[in-house]
């Protein structure tokens, strides 16, 4: 590492790092502390070695540096009057799992626990009424940090959840750097009158659907995506607001599919498709988002991070779309009615009737960040009547056709928008084709630096 990078190292260490009971009365810290030194002192008067992390110890706990002195003297005179206090201080749950952890932290930092400390252990655990289920989480999490390994750490967690086992979850970070518990969800159908609530952040493999009277809650939890998963709602009900949908390097699938479903809401969620898969298609849908964003989306052929089409209303404010990507048309969003000519040809659309339907759009406060394309670098729409306001497509690129918009049979209205730096291989910054009314440079709104046009319309 460099110098900055050992430096920033040493700050979150003694700066950054926080105990997770550091806002605890300072009485509470103190009989904690002490019952800590009782393990630094087990074997004799503590080493230097030893007095530094209690050192760091005291620090954690927001304690003055001169308390270890202190602790350190009531440990070494600890009689049964101090056991018992130490332990009526610790009947929380989340206290006693803590200060196990703790423990056990301390004692294998040297990879060995000594037999006086070992027996420490082993009486703390049965003084503080751990349950065998309770022990053996506690002893597979030791394991899993001794080994700095988040998958043992996941597994015993899962057990743990599995035997009814109440844990700390949010503090386990502490003790483990970098782990997060993800439930484990494999395929699954919910039918009419299943409801499925999301607990914990989840990795989920193969496919969720949602039928018709079922609904799915994700609880604004994360949702990682593995290989073949994607969540699928064929008429159910979705609760996404707040929620993470991420693809890992596995993901194969578009993550969310809304089909043939009535008028659905989503706040304030975040979409990642690690330059791998698209986040939303939707057929015969009503669909509102608001403060969403979208980040490093991809689709081979159309529509980078959303594909909309067949259906008739589709309101986005204040959406964020970022580095999102195809090879072929979009490379954010791909926008068809009925009328486009691909669409006959796709299994997916096979219940499509034959009815003439365009999609009413509605685009306010949105930014379109580095978008990129080989056609319509940002937004491709065809046969939709369109709403664009206060919209900033900024660095947007295709090789050919419109480096920020194209149109086809579409009607705009339009006002506020900005394309800044947007650059076209072979055409301009918007382009506007067959049939398109109510479209003007002056009324898409202001360029800045676009090549090698700003505008066109055949």
């Amino acid at each position: 590492m460099s110098i900055l990078d050992n430096l920033r190292q040493v700050k979150r260490e003694l700066l950054d790092e926080k105990h997770p009971l550091e806002s605890e009365n300072i009485q509470f810290r103190k009989i904690y502390a002490i019952g800590y030194a009782m393990l630094v002192c087990v074997n004799g008067y503590p080493s230097e070695m030893a007095k530094d992390v209690l050192k760091k110890q005291i620090s954690l706990l927001d304690l003055p540096a001169e308390f270890r002195k202190l602790a350190i003297s009531a440990a070494l005179e600890a009689d049964s009057q101090t056991i018992q206090t130490l332990l009526q201080t610790l009947q929380n749950e989340k206290h006693k799992y803590i200060f196990m952890l703790d423990l056990y932290d301390y004692a294998q930092k040297d990879r060995k626990i000594t037999e006086k400390e070992q027996e420490l252990l082993i009486l703390f655990e049965e003084l503080l009424q751990f349950s065998y289920e309770e022990v053996h989480f506690i002893r597979g999490f030791r394991l899993a940090m001794l080994k700095k390994d988040t998958e043992v750490a996941t597994k015993v967690v899962q057990q743990a959840f599995e035997q009814h086992v109440s844990i700390p979850l949010k503090e386990l970070v502490y003790f483990l750097a970098g782990f997060e518990y993800q439930e484990r969800l494999m395929q699954m159908t919910l039918l009419a009158g299943q409801k499925k609530k999301l607990g914990y952040a989840t990795y989920l493999n193969g496919e969720v659907v949602v039928g018709k009277g079922a609904e799915l809650d994700l609880n604004g939890m994360k949702v990682t995506f593995g290989n073949n998963a994607a969540i699928i709602v064929e008429g159910g009900t979705l609760l996404a607001d707040g929620a993470q949908f991420i693809a890992s390097l596995d993901a194969n699938k578009t993550m969310l599919s809304l089909r043939d479903i009535g008028l659905t809401k989503i706040r304030d969620t975040h979409f990642f498709g690690a330059n791998n898969v698209r986040a939303i298609e939707m057929v015969n849908a009503k669909v509102e988002l608001d403060t969403c964003s979208f980040e490093k989306c991809f689709d081979e052929e159309r529509g980078g991070a959303i594909y909309f089409t067949n259906s008739d209303h589709f309101v986005l404010r204040n959406c964020v779309f970022e580095h999102n990507s195809t090879l072929g048309k979009g490379g954010s969003m791909y926008i068809a009615g009925t009328e486009a000519r691909h669409m006959k040809k796709l299994d997916f659309f096979s219940r499509i009737t034959g009815k003439i339907q365009k999609v009413k759009l509605v685009m306010e406060g949105c930014h379109f960040k580095e978008s990129r394309a080989e056609m319509s670098g940002a937004l491709h729409t065809y046969d939709a009547d369109m709403i664009i306001h206060n919209t900033t497509f900024d660095h947007c690129t295709s090789r050919a056709g419109g480096a920020a918009i194209d149109t086809l049979n579409c009607s705009i209205s339009a006002g506020g928008n900005s394309f800044i730096k947007c650059k076209a291989g072979l055409s301009e910054a918007v382009v506007i084709l067959g049939n398109t009314k109510g479209a003007s440079e002056s009324a898409i709104g202001k360029f800045e630096h676009c090549e090698p046009k700003n505008f066109i319309m055949h």
